[in-house]
């Protein structure tokens, strides 16, 4: 029962989407060869990564939606990461070579999500191609930094021309789970720009190797930051108003974005929060490096034309908060 607890504990809350898939690998010794055990371990990862390209292929076959070529690149550069849950069904030697099979367990609905390609928008991602700091037991830091920014780029998350961002990446191995096959890592992943901390992830994952966990931890850090990072766009500033009440005060500025900012095409609600914080999301905000920043110093010369406010606070290269009067 105790072994049984752990396991559940590590079962994804979506278990219900998590499909089995088969796949199989065989593997022959290469002179590049650094120990025994790397001619099955090959076999592994090729039946690992047979198994997730048969549910790829059975969500191109379902007619998903348009299969994004970049995600789909990168889905397969982490097959580790996607096949964490496996179990070896057949294992064969046959002279000097090693055939595997295994029954994956995918997670379909979040492989959906990640592949399915995002509408087209006219603006473009907010951040460019990161630089990327690795520290800890991550993995060749090469390959790590690669996947980082190919989950970066399937996510929208970053494209040309944008901001520079500047991700720290730390890992730590946590070791083998108590009565299960498990082993767990936990990174930790932060987001910055322009000296703003636009993001955070931290997470711990789990796979049935060392590599399977760090990588299992990084995809899922790498996910969230991602989603965080996509929904700052160029040319779009999030403004947060304070005192907003009543309604009318919040109206006025709308106009004022709308009729005395160069640029400004469209002042849309984001959200309302409490204690009458409101988000706007004010598209056609002036270009440049800092956007929020320029954004600012105009609404400041609406300040002088009497529309009453505190000085507005610049939160972020897109962010910016301000108090009406």
């Amino acid at each position: 029962m105790g072994a049984l607890s752990s396991w559940l504990a590590l079962a994804p809350a979506s278990a219900a989407a998590w499909e089995p898939f088969a796949g199989a690998g065989s593997s022959t010794p290469s002179a590049k060869d650094k120990t025994p055990q790397a001619v099955r371990q090959r076999a592994l990862a090729k039946a690992r990564r047979a198994a997730l390209e048969a549910a790829l292929a059975q969500l191109a076959e379902a007619g998903t939606g348009a299969i994004d070529k970049a995600a789909r690149k990168a889905v397969l550069a982490a097959a580790d990461s996607w096949t964490g849950a496996y179990r070896v069904i057949a294992e064969r030697n046959e002279g000097d070579a090693v055939t595997i099979e295994v029954e994956a367990d995918i997670d379909l609905a979040r492989l959906r999500k990640r592949l399915v390609a995002a509408p087209a928008s006219a603006d473009g991602a907010m951040y460019a191609e990161p630089s990327i700091d690795v520290e800890g037991d991550c993995g060749e830091p090469a390959l790590v930094r690669t996947r980082v920014s190919d989950e970066l780029s399937a996510a929208g998350a970053i494209g040309k021309d944008g901001l520079p961002l500047q991700l720290s990446l730390s890992c730590s191995r946590l070791g083998a789970v108590p009565h299960t096959f498990q082993f767990a890592s936990r990174v930790e992943l932060v987001a910055r720009s322009g000296g703003h901390t636009l993001a955070t992830a931290t997470v711990s994952g789990f796979g049935v190797d060392v590599a399977s966990a760090d990588g299992a931890a990084i995809a899922e850090a790498t996910g969230a930051i991602g989603a965080s990072l996509a929904q700052h766009r160029r040319g779009v500033v999030s403004l947060q108003v304070l005192g907003a009440r009543p309604a009318s005060k919040l109206r006025r500025l709308e106009r004022a974005l709308l009729q005395s900012v160069p640029g400004v095409t469209a002042v849309e609600l984001a959200r309302v929060g409490s204690g009458g914080r409101v988000v706007l999301r004010v598209v056609g905000a002036p270009q440049g490096d800092a956007p929020a920043q320029a954004l600012a110093q105009a609404l400041q010369s609406l300040a002088r034309t009497g529309l009453a406010m505190s000085p507005p606070v610049v939160e972020g290269p897109d962010a910016l908060v301000l108090e009406l009067q």
